[in-house]
């Protein structure tokens, strides 16, 4: 059998076009889906994270200036994406961030949330084994196991429905096994957590609701008992079986007989639960609770904040104890980059000069500088500049321009031991001067312009000698005595009519007549 070896290629490339795209869709979807759950938190931990250091004043800048352009730079930083933005009050406190609304800290696991999720696992069988029919014994021995993990942890139980659906499958097996007494005893455990506990008709025999009727109504018979629970931290909020009842201290009333379960809880405090037997009479709990330790605030800082604020003003970065300085510091605060600035006045115009260092190269680079209008109306465009010249020595570290000596734009301070000897002026000799002479000043005469007379003007003489006027008929149209035949209105009036007389002659003239041909005309008079 001979096969087609061109086609069998063609159809495997058409069958790998079409599978390609839906096979790395399909792998991509659990990272997209990771990602627009937690698509937050990992862009924060995938980008290197800067710390912006206030900007410093060089000349004659306003304070106001430097404020905007600070603004506007941490703005433009963080709408980039290329990193992430300390905030302000991290490089002020000189502490790591403790995390935001977008960073979540995990629960701790502890041994009683382990207790508490193995109680669940335990209800769970159960409810499958006595559903199914199986061995009821089997399944109230899974079941008291469970009820004592969850009453050995309630501290950090937060739905108590659990514990009490647990106690009402209890006693569901134990009516199957025909223990009525256990039955009733977890009955009224049930019933003390949760009063307003109810079996539903369609998956429980009729033997277990009349036993908590029955048992409901002796309880509510019996005398009630009033709690009181206060606590040694303020703001603490406090749970009777699972329901919140208000803020320490916190009173409760119509507690029906048997064991409660009180927790208090306050945010950085550790998890405090305490049970209290009721039996008619008030009772008071005091909750005395532990403080959880701030790691943060009992780490003594190596680096002040005013320490790396410090070189801002002097640009000294080129030294040595800056270096480790900064490095310290970007530890502390868990950064990767510090971003230094200082903002210069010209002339002409305002300079931004930014210095970034980098905890892993442990070296600090000048970036080109950023030159504004005074009037910083191109501030917004101008800071996208100042952006891009951040992010690309971010991306590539640019090794090649390393600061090694000060800055220009700090110029050369100069310090008390370096400052000019002043050298006093010798005192001159006092003398008396002599009285001045008065100085006599020859009279100047003011240089007055001549003025040549102006000769009287001659009128022409408007007469000839023979008392004729020269000037005549020039200010109007005068016709002369003889004019030409040619120039009269009339001659010309006589050439057209003449010449219209011709041309109309010689077109009837050329014109020729149409000859009849055929056609005879009569006329009868009568």
């Amino acid at each position: 059998m001979r096969f087609d070896t061109t086609m069998l290629a063609s159809k495997r490339h058409v069958a790998l076009s079409v599978l390609l795209p839906f096979l790395v869709a399909t792998l991509s979807l659990p990272v997209q889906l990771g990602r627009s759950q937690f698509g937050v938190a990992w862009a924060q931990e995938e980008k290197p994270a800067l710390g912006i250091i206030p900007l410093a004043r060089r000349g004659d800048v306003g304070v106001l200036a430097v404020a905007r352009i600070e603004e506007y730079l941490r703005a433009m930083l963080e709408a980039g994406g290329s990193v992430r933005i300390l905030p302000a009050k991290v490089i002020d406190s000189g502490r790591a961030p403790g995390g935001g609304a977008t960073v979540q800290r995990e629960k701790p696991v502890t041994a009683a949330s382990k207790a508490l999720d193995k109680a669940d696992t335990l209800a769970m069988t159960s409810r499958t084994m006595l559903e199914e029919g199986e061995n009821a014994e089997d399944a109230l021995k899974l079941l008291n196991a469970a009820a004592d993990r969850y009453e050995a942890n309630f501290a950090e139980l937060v739905d108590f429905t659990k514990l009490v659906d647990v106690y009402a499958m209890a006693a569901a097996a134990s009516l199957q096994l025909s223990k009525e007494k256990e039955a009733k005893n977890w009955v009224q455990k049930a019933l003390t957590v949760q009063p307003t506990f109810v079996v539903d008709a369609r998956k429980s025999n009729k033997n277990l609701q009349s036993l908590v009727s029955s048992t409901l109504q002796n309880l509510s018979s019996q005398p009630k008992t009033a709690l009181t629970v206060e606590a040694s931290q303020p703001e603490s909020e406090v749970f009777v079986d699972g329901v919140r009842i208000g803020l320490a201290p916190a009173s409760v009333k119509d507690l029906l007989p048997g064991t409660h379960f009180v927790q208090v809880r306050r945010p950085g405090a550790l998890p405090w639960g305490e049970t209290a037997l009721a039996k008619g009479k008030p009772l008071a709990i005091k909750a005395n609770l532990a403080m959880e330790p701030d790691q943060q605030s009992e780490i003594e800082l190596a680096v002040q904040p005013e320490d790396v604020k410090a070189f801002a003003q002097t640009g000294k970065f080129h030294e040595k104890v800056f270096r480790n300085t900064a490095f310290l510091f970007t530890k502390q605060v868990r950064a990767q980059f510090l971003l230094y600035g200082v903002v210069a006045k010209t002339a002409r115009d305002l300079e931004l000069h930014m210095f970034l260092f980098s905890a892993k190269q442990k070296r600090i680079v000048q970036l080109d500088k950023v030159t504004f209008a005074l009037s910083l109306n191109d501030l917004q465009m101008k800071m996208l500049d100042a952006e891009g010249r951040v992010r690309a020595a971010v991306a590539s570290w640019p090794a090649d321009r390393e600061l090694k000596d000060l800055p220009d734009a700090y110029g050369r301070q100069l310090d008390a031991a370096e400052a000019p000897e002043i050298v006093p002026t010798p005192p001159q000799e006092l003398t008396t001067p002599e009285p001045e002479k008065p100085v006599t000043r020859p009279r100047v005469e003011p240089v007055r312009p001549r003025v040549e007379p102006i000769a009287p003007r001659v009128e022409p003489k408007r007469t000839l000698e023979d008392g004729s006027d020269p000037y005549a008929g020039l200010l109007q149209d005068e016709e002369p005595a003889h004019k030409a035949v040619y120039k009269t209105w009339w001659f010309w009036t006589a050439v057209g009519v003449v010449a219209a007389c011709v041309a109309a002659g010689v077109y009837f003239g050329t014109r020729s007549t149409p000859q009849a041909d055929g056609f005879r005309a009569s006329a009868v008079m009568p």
